[in-house]
């Protein structure tokens, strides 16, 4: 007999535990495809020459128009890229 257990009863075992379910993971991540491509090129060359215009009306010195349209396009990609939740690896996936 031990102190535990009152005399005259048995040792009752513990009910297994019920095996762990495990939980489903995340679906599959789907990157942007090429219309977003397109849409985020249209995006840049639109904010390029938003910066051109600009840069000409406030009478910029020459070559600064042709750096605010760079700056435009690229500003203008990234933004709506990202935006569609896009990364780097996104567009090198969208050339494989």
């Amino acid at each position: 007999m031990t102190a535990n257990r009152p005399p005259g009863q048995r040792w009752i075992k513990r009910p297994p535990r019920p095996s762990r379910t495990t939980l489903p993971g995340p679906p599959p991540r789907v990157g942007p495809g090429v219309s977003h491509l397109l849409m985020a090129i249209a995006t840049g060359v639109a904010t390029g020459i938003v910066g051109v215009v600009l840069a000409q009306l406030a009478g910029a010195r020459a070559g600064v128009p042709g750096f605010a349209a760079g700056l435009g396009f690229i500003l203008g990609f990234i933004v709506l890229w990202r935006g569609f939740g896009g990364t780097r690896q996104d567009i090198r996936n969208l050339f494989k």
